[in-house]
């Protein structure tokens, strides 16, 4: 008989500990989360057209390199891509070229670029450059687009083409 009292006032010193257990658990877990306030994101807003850039392509006389001029800057970064068909060694394949740079406090961009690639002093030029696009984006200060465009282009040797918006 006292080992069947003992063992129950066991077993029940068990389950009082284990409740306190869990209620200090699950109360402690569930009563004192704080969940933070969503705050809704904030919208970017778009440059209006006054204030898009203007982008001027100058292909050199051989086409094997591209002045990239962006005036009339309203943005803190700037990144694109020049995507086109093209030969490289003999083989016809999708290709480009890419840049980014920080214009926080410029309000013009201009960079030559390669249309090919270099190593070690040897060029590669990309040759029968066709259905060419320049995909342009600009950000704010804290990265998020200001402005996105894509401009089909055609490569002329030794000829200057403005890119438009929505052309």
């Amino acid at each position: 008989m006292m080992n069947k009292k003992l063992s129950l006032l066991a077993l029940g010193g068990i389950l009082l500990v284990l409740g306190v257990i869990f209620t200090f658990t699950f109360n402690k877990s569930s009563g004192s989360k704080v969940l933070p306030t969503p705050t809704p994101e904030e919208e970017v807003t778009q440059l209006p057209v006054n204030d898009q850039p203007e982008v001027t392509l100058k292909f050199t006389s051989d086409a094997h390199f591209v002045t990239v001029s962006i005036s009339n800057l309203k943005a803190d970064q700037l990144e694109y891509n020049l995507i086109y068909d093209a030969t490289v060694k003999g083989s016809q394949l999708q290709t480009g070229v890419n840049a980014s740079a920080d214009t926080k406090g410029k309000s013009t961009y201009e960079k030559k670029q390669l249309l090919g690639s270099e190593s070690s002093g040897k060029f590669t030029y990309h040759t029968n450059i066709k259905n060419a696009v320049m995909e342009l984006t600009l950000r704010d200060k804290n990265g998020r687009s200001v402005f996105s465009q894509t401009y089909p282009f055609e490569v002329v040797a030794g000829s200057s083409v403005d890119l438009f918006a929505n052309q």
